[in-house]
This record gives structure tokens, sequence and C-alpha cells, in this order.
């Protein structure tokens, strides 16, 4: 048991103590308030973290962002301590570490910097541009755990008994079913119109190509799940597919929900796999009846309940979208990373819980971060696919370093052969470099 020192125990201390000390380091550890109590305690396991010195204590100089409530931006500027770049540096000679490790936990995981004033894409997300990361080149760096890391090991070193948790590494393959199909099992009128534009605009080879597969002379290109399946048994992972089950709209244009042979395949892909809800493009913020609606649909033909999500499009925004999961019972986000660029969207490859800021509390809504999706490869046209394989190589290596989770996110219509990139070569050579 760690015996704890603060000022003011905040909503954000509970929030940050309790995901380093319980969820991460898995220490049992106790707060306290009042400085006479603390110093009564009898034992060695003692941190004070606070902003004036406290004696006879491991003592952690603390910024003012966890005793406040309201949002500001924080000037944050970047430093290094043994190459590990830090922010909330502190200056107290006596500060167990040169920066606030639970101000800098705390402002990453929090997505503090997504709730500031900020400009949006075309889809009106964030964008990764507008990150502290992005901005001082540690996307690639899994930096908060490296920062958890360090502490774990500062602690180590002055508590040598302590009994600090050891992670395994983990990797679950993601896929997100925007389209079950490319041809087959449309409605008679998106079928016509497909055919009449293809044939406007001269397009003969696909127009060949939809008539035979639509005649069931030729597979569907986008019905690849035989392909992935046999990747799943050979490399035993355990994927999770996020179905788009919605009413169509510009962004959203599954098969339709009541299609028998869409309703079998996600069937089928249940007995294999977990499956769960890609929230339609315009349910994304805060249309929770509608959102309600498609997950409601989804579980009524899987005969199981649905607890988890992605955003369709990553369309993300706090805390708006995960007020609507919230509502609607998810309990596991999928949607935080970035849709084109590699990295760590939150600094971390471990799941942890959302943080309203804006109500100022914990929620029971538990985030699994991805490093990257197949359309920030496809981003990356300028490189080659051994370039593209390296910047994943080196996330993946810093997944496997602190022993984190490491989960792609891919389409089941990118292992088709007309994609930009042989996307059967790169993923399997993604997942053997994460298995070996």
């Amino acid at each position: 048991m760690i015996h704890i020192f603060v000022p003011q125990i905040s909503e954000r201390i509970r929030y940050i103590f309790h995901t380093i000390f319980n969820e991460r380091l898995a220490i049992a550890y106790t707060l306290y308030d009042n400085i006479d109590s603390f110093y009564a305690i009898d034992g060695k396991y003692k941190i004070a973290y606070a902003n004036e010195y406290v004696h006879n204590a491991l003592f952690i100089e603390a910024s003012p962002l966890l005793f406040e409530t309201s949002i500001e931006n924080q000037h944050l500027r970047l430093s290094r301590i043994n190459d590990i770049p830090i922010c909330f540096q502190t200056r107290h000679p006596n500060s167990l570490l040169p920066f606030d490790i639970f101000s800098a936990c705390f402002y990453f995981l929090s997505r503090y910097e997504e709730y500031l004033p900020h400009i949006k894409d075309n889809h009106q997300r964030y964008k990764a541009e507008n990150s502290f990361a992005y901005q001082n080149k540690l996307l690639s760096t899994a930096i908060v755990d490296a920062w958890i890391d360090l502490f774990s090991k500062t602690l180590l070193s002055h508590f040598p008994d302590l009994d600090i948790k050891k992670h395994r590494f983990q990797y679950t393959p993601t896929y997100d079913i925007d389209s079950a199909f490319l041809y087959k099992n449309k409605s008679q009128r998106i079928t016509i119109m497909g055919f009449v534009k293809l044939l406007i605009k001269g397009k003969w080879k696909e127009m060949s190509l939809r008539y035979q597969v639509v005649n069931n002379r030729l597979p569907d290109p986008f019905d690849t799940y035989d392909y992935l399946d046999s990747l799943h048994q050979t490399y035993g992972l355990s994927p999770h597919f996020f179905i788009l089950f919605a009413k169509r709209s510009r962004y959203d244009k599954n098969i339709p929900t009541n299609n028998k042979n869409f309703i079998r395949l996600i069937r089928q892909l249940a007995t294999k796999a977990t499956i769960g809800i890609h929230a339609s493009y315009a349910s994304s913020f805060s249309n929770s009846e509608r959102l309600n609606k498609e997950i409601k649909n989804l579980q009524q033909h899987l005969e199981q309940p649905v607890s988890s999500n992605r955003q369709h499009y990553i369309r993300l925004r706090l805390p708006e979208s995960y007020d609507n999961l919230l509502k609607n019972n998810i309990t596991d986000d999928y949607s935080m990373g970035y849709v084109h660029h590699i990295g760590f969207r939150a600094g971390t490859s471990f799941p942890f819980y959302f943080f309203d800021l804006e109500k100022n509390k914990t929620t029971s809504l538990k985030l699994h971060p991805f490093i990257f999706m197949e359309n920030a490869l496809t981003a990356e046209q300028q490189l080659s696919e051994a370039e593209i394989l390296d910047k994943i190589k080196n996330c993946i290596d810093e997944v496997k370093k602190y022993k984190g989770h490491l989960i792609t996110l891919f389409h089941n219509s990118s292992f088709h052969d007309n994609s930009s990139i042989n996307f059967k070569s790169l993923y399997e050579k993604i997942i053997q470099y994460s298995i070996k």
C-alpha cells in the first residue's frame, strides 16, 4: 500500500491516479488531503504530490492542471530526460522527476487539446496536425507508456520490494465493414444506377465485372472473409469486426439491413469473432435515437448483445460522440486513432477510461486506441511498401517495448486485387512481425 498526500482530492486526481496506480501498475494506494494525517502514518511507502515541498516522503511537484476544473490552453513546451520527451516541467530540486507525470499523462489521456479551439477537417474531425504530438514529432512515440515506465522504474529504485504488474503484449486485428459487398446484394435501383454510371463513363471492363458478379459467375471483390479467416486461423488471432448497420445516407452505404445474405454473413462472422457496431456517419456526434436504432437492429439479427463500437469515418468529437455511446450502453470504443497518420493519438496503446472534461468526471466507457488504419498507408503514396512497413514496425516496436495492446484497422474492401497497395502482402508481413 502506498500512501499519497495531495492538497485537494479532485476528480482529475482520482482519475489519473486510478489509471496509473490501479490500471497500469496494480499498486494499492490511499489518498490523503490532510497533512497531519499523512505525517501520522508510519511506513516508508509515502508519496507527496503537491506544489510545496513535503518532508519524509517521495516528493513530486504538482502543476495546477489537476486541481482546476476549467479547460484552458496549457502552453506546453518540450524538453528531454534520458532521451524521453517531457512536458509540464517542474522546478523544485527535490522533485522525484523533473516533470509532473500525472498532469502530463492526464493531458494526453483526457485528450485535453481536443476540447480547445482548433481547425477541423471537412468531416468535422480533429486533425492530427493540431496535436502537440504531431507538432513535436512524437506521434510514433507511445509517450504516456514511456512516462509510466519511467515512473515505475523510479518507484522501484526507492521501493525495491514493490510488486508492480507485468503486462503481456497483445495483438487484435480489427475490421470495419463499411460495404460488405461491392456489387452483390445491392437493391435493384442501386444496381441499375451503377450500370448506368459505368455506361456513361465508358468503363466497359468494370461493367463486365459487375455483370459477372451479379450473375454469380465471379466472386464479389469485397468478399474477402474466407481469406481473413484463414489468416486468423493460421496465426491464432481473435478478430473484431465493426458492422455498419444503418439506414443509407450520403456517407453510409452498406448493404440494406434486411438483406438475408448480409444478415447471414454477420451471423457467420459472429461465430469466430467479436462483433461491434460501426456507428454511422449520420449518428456520429449526438444523434442518440438513430444510433439506438442501429444497435438494436444489429442485436436483433445477431441475437446477442453488442457493447463495442467504432465511429464510421473515425468521426469523433469530444465529448459528444462518447456521450452518445454511453447513452446507448456501449462499454468499449475503438475510435481513438487518426485516419491519415500512423501513431498514438492518446500517447498510449493501452486501453483507458474516457474522462469527460466538460462534466469533469470519469466515465465507464473504455477506449481502445488503434495505431493505424490502411488509409494512413495509402496517404503515404511517395513511399514504397518496404518504407511503409518500416514506419509501421517502429510503432509496433513501441507497443512491444511497453507490453501494450496492438490494434490495427483494415476494411474487408482493402484486400481485393485493385487496391493501389498490395495489402495482402503488406498485412501478412505486419501480422508476422507483430506475433514473432
